[in-house]
């Protein structure tokens, strides 16, 4: 999501087989079309097409994903823009591997190659939200945090933990130290630009699973925020 001419994108990307299913003789049943915008499943259960801002192949690699699909979105950052990626995929399916190391370094390169007249502040918070309660990563402890909305600041989460950092290694030390703990605004001449990851929950489905107990509580608030992202997503691209 950025400030383009469409201000939400959706981006898919095949992963390659995994040896389980390669020793099992899987075979791909994803056609993608040459323009790269259009794909065909033809599988035993289920046959379909569906059309994407952008498709990628299983052969391609996350620096071309990230070159295509999320620089832009960093560069409007230092802007003054605020941009949020989300991930999409199976559990443990890593969406963000390899792309969180490039958006880090292309944000401070982003700041090296500014006018010097402009001074870049970078703060990095990380959040995790389960069975509806927001809890902060880098402070475990407040596990509960509320949503709150200002005029000047917008939606933020109270009470998160911002932490500065000013360099590439000093934020993926914040990220590993959050790891640990996982179960447009402009005034004046100051300009302030948020870039949001969001990794998503896994997308099975609670009858394919057979999930049950706390798993399936999991799964009932999961399905229910999805529906939910899904109406605000909805309602940003309605011209209306």
């Amino acid at each position: 999501m950025s400030q383009e001419e469409n201000n939400i994108k959706v981006v898919c990307r095949f992963r390659p087989q995994n040896s389980r299913e390669i020793s099992e003789g899987g075979v791909p049943i994803i056609t993608v079309d040459d323009g790269g915008e259009s794909c065909r499943m033809e599988g035993k259960q289920f046959q379909g097409s569906f059309t994407f801002d952008r498709i990628f192949p299983p052969e391609t690699a996350q620096k071309t994903v990230f070159e295509e699909s999320i620089k832009h979105i960093v560069n409007e950052v230092i802007s003054g823009y605020n941009g949020t990626v989300f991930a999409y995929g199976q559990t443990d399916d890593e969406e963000f591997k390899g792309l969180i190391p490039r958006i880090v370094e292309q944000i401070f390169h982003s700041i090296i190659v500014s006018p010097p007249t402009i001074e870049c502040t970078v703060k990095v918070s990380y959040m995790e939200i389960y069975m509806e309660r927001i809890r902060d990563l880098l402070n475990p402890q407040n596990d509960n945090l509320p949503i709150h909305e200002e005029k000047n600041r917008g939606v933020y989460v109270k009470g998160l933990l911002e932490v500065y950092a000013s360099s590439v290694q000093e934020v993926f030390e914040v990220m590993k130290r959050g790891s640990s703990a996982r179960n447009n605004l402009a005034d004046g001449s100051v300009k302030y630009g948020k870039l949001s990851l969001v990794d998503l929950a896994g997308s099975e489905k609670v009858c394919k699973t057979g999930a049950s107990g706390q798993t399936l509580e999991e799964a009932k608030k999961i399905n229910k925020s999805s529906s939910a992202l899904r109406m605000v997503i909805n309602a940003l691209t309605d011209e209306k």
